[in-house]
């Protein structure tokens, strides 16, 4: 066998097999839930960092936004709705849970944070402390 050959074979028999036991006890709505909280766009310049967050179905006073140590954390809670006066099935697959999503914001002024929370996007703006920002220096 070719040495290509070799290390491709290597590669699927180190796979675990779709068939084993231990694949099918994945908590499925959780993993399912992590898909559809908390995807997010991140992006920095010299001025600023913008964070674009989805939180489908999270109400802003939900939400906690905390700014430490340049640390920002975002985290909501939410409770399933449940109607207790439902005489036949019901199926619930709205998730429901906790989430927590932190970001590292070096010198993020605390005082210039703006939030917006518009079709279940929640976007922060953190502008950076003007002793961070870069300077361009005159050469005498």
């Amino acid at each position: 066998m070719s040495n290509a050959l070799v290390r491709l074979n290597n590669i699927f028999n180190n796979l675990p097999s779709v068939f084993d036991e231990d694949l099918w006890e994945v908590d499925f709505p959780n993993e399912y839930s992590k898909v559809l909280n908390g995807r997010c766009d991140f992006e920095e310049d010299n001025e600023k960092y913008k964070v674009m967050l989805e939180v489908p179905g999270v109400k802003k006073d939900e939400i906690n936004i905390n700014l430490k140590n340049d640390n920002l954390t975002i985290s909501w809670k939410r409770e399933r709705e449940k109607n207790e006066d439902t005489k036949k099935r019901a199926v619930y697959e709205r998730s429901s849970g906790s989430f927590t999503r932190n970001f590292y914001v070096e010198n993020a002024d605390a005082d210039k944070v703006e939030a917006e929370l518009k079709d279940g996007i929640l976007t922060l703006t953190l502008h950076k402390k003007e002793s961070a920002k870069p300077r361009e220096i005159a050469i005498k």
